[in-house]
């Protein structure tokens, strides 16, 4: 790294983007056969037309698939994390054992102010897109900023180093913008640059981001230089390591390589095949469909005679001196559509293109083993994105919360952020399956009068509440609430068992007796 330190940024992502290349290479040839604007060649602009793939099942399957991610680790209003506080901190934050429920009450409704920043910052379609990239080339930079909406930035805009660990050693982000865009004291700045200032106001600058770990390997430093020249940015600075607002994402883990894999690249093969097949099969049969009719040579009919007849008319010829053209090509044709069909049949299960039963409702066991099969089929990506895409989402929201001062900070007993990931197993899912189990359990043991002695229940509630992610505020009673309507059922049910004269009665008889104990207490004159 100290070989890099002295370079510029422009030259550092000259350097690194050589090995960056042949991902980009296979990035553009996976999205030629989905979504060809996903991942354009460079120079592509608005108004240039993409070659049209032959087939729909690669974009159809990267839209489904990106959706199942998208889903599994960022569900919809439920939290997809949870703050962990261990049993020795819980008695030094709360002093006491019986108060873990307002605890867990009170990191909930973190969680769910921390969702509600995230969905307010249109994060949901950025994810997506994410998810799209990762697909698609393997990799992708996202970047949440302590204000505003989050950002991703395709492979061909930026470079990554990394050591043999995985750990990020430098980030070059490269954006282009107009010179009119820049702020005036920046353009003081280049103007400052021989020849610079006799450039077009429209001309373009390309403005390096340069994201660098330091000796210490704690903390990241961020510069920003256009044409050679720093610039203090928004977001030139210093981060630590664990709130780098920059994520470099990878679908997969390669050891020894800077860069991830793509789904995509997993089967191109069959995306190529099938790409290939569909257009033989679809020229061939457009040139079956057409009708084309062969005259003999020597026929009295003429071409002309047989254009101008109408419908149903009669024209004077031999039966075999006019015959339609007929390529003869469908045992040809039922290969190529067995083959289509085969390779499909793959493609389908590779993209978790499952068929469910139609109607208005679809029952929870369908969605269960749809959720199960996409946790079989790519339980090693939930392991790396959940350690490198929803940990660092997790921290980074939480630290913007606090930065724009919606939530105080966490006690500094509460050091760490679990994930959870999975559709079964979804934030403070857990926790409910497993309280569920407990009682379910005791129950079939001891039976449910013993749990209902034992269970403390104001405290179940309040535990069951946060588990699924609800506000309990209002919701339960509090203890004296409880006590003061057991009082008044006490007293309503004594009222219909004795009437209300035996009850006024028995009221003046002990304000009888409280006027004799204040007359004793009296002292004697």
């Amino acid at each position: 790294m100290s070989d890099t330190e002295v370079v510029s940024a422009k030259a550092l992502y000259e350097t690194l983007a050589t090995e960056r290349d042949p991902y980009i290479k296979r990035a553009i040839r996976a999205a030629e056969l989905t979504v060809p604007y996903l991942f354009p060649k460079v120079g592509t602009t608005g108004s240039t037309t993409f070659v049209e793939p032959n087939q729909s099942l690669g974009a159809r399957g990267l839209r489904h698939l990106a959706s199942k991610l998208q889903v599994a680790l960022f569900p919809v209003n439920a939290p997809f994390f949870k703050y962990e506080i261990d049993d020795f901190a819980l008695q030094n934050l709360a002093q006491a054992d019986d108060k873990r429920g307002e605890i867990e009450k009170a990191l909930s409704a973190r969680e769910r102010a921390v969702l509600s920043e995230m969905n307010g910052s249109m994060f949901r379609p950025v994810s997506f897109e994410v998810f799209r990239q990762l697909l698609l080339a393997g990799n992708c930079l996202l970047h949440i900023p302590k204000k505003g909406k989050p950002r991703a930035h395709r492979l061909s805009s930026y470079v990554v180093q990394r050591d043999t660990s995985g750990t990020v050693l430098d980030i070059v982000i490269l954006e282009t913008t107009a010179r009119t865009s820049l702020p005036p004291d920046i353009m003081a700045k280049i103007n400052s640059i021989p020849g610079a200032a006799e450039a077009k106001r429209d001309a373009k600058v390309d403005i390096y981001t340069h994201i660098t770990l330091d000796e210490t390997g704690q903390k990241y430093t961020v510069t920003q230089e256009i044409e050679g020249v720093p610039i203090d940015g928004e977001s030139a600075g210093s981060y630590p390591k664990d709130k780098l607002p920059w994520i470099p994402l990878r679908f997969t883990y390669i050891e020894g390589e800077d860069y991830g894999r793509g789904f995509i690249d997993e089967y191109i093969g069959d995306l190529n095949n099938l790409d290939t097949l569909t257009a033989a099969l679809r020229d061939g049969t457009i040139q079956g469909a057409k009708v084309i009719w062969l005259v003999a040579p020597n026929s009295t009919v003429k071409p002309k005679q047989l254009a101008d007849a109408a419908n149903g008319g009669f024209v004077q010829a031999e039966a075999n001196a006019v015959v339609p053209l007929r390529l003869d090509k469908q045992s040809d044709f039922a290969v190529a559509e067995r083959m289509i069909g085969s390779i499909t049949e793959r493609l389908q299960l590779a993209f978790l293109l499952h068929s469910q039963r139609q109607g208005e409702r679809v029952t929870a066991e369908e969605i269960k083993f749809v959720a199960g099969e996409l946790d079989q089929g790519l339980g090693g990506v939930y392991s790396l994105l959940a350690e490198e895409y929803q940990q660092p989402v997790a921290v980074l929201y939480s630290a913007r919360m606090e930065f724009t001062r919606k939530v105080p900070p966490l006690p500094k007993e509460i050091t760490n952020t679990t994930i959870v990931t999975g559709i079964d197993a979804l934030g403070r899912g857990s926790d409910l399956q497993k309280l569920d189990t407990l009682i379910a359990g005791s129950s079939q043991v001891v039976g449910p009068e013993q749990v209902g002695r034992y269970l403390n229940v104001g405290e179940y509630f309040k535990r069951r509440g946060a588990s699924i992610g609800i506000d309990m505020g209002g919701l339960i009673k509090s203890d004296e609430e409880i006590q003061a309507a057991d009082q008044a059922a006490q007293q309503q049910q004594m009222m219909q068992q004795l009437g209300p004269q035996a009850i006024a009665q028995m009221g003046g008889m002990a304000k009888q007796q409280m006027q004799n104990n204040a007359t004793e207490g009296e002292p004697n004159g």
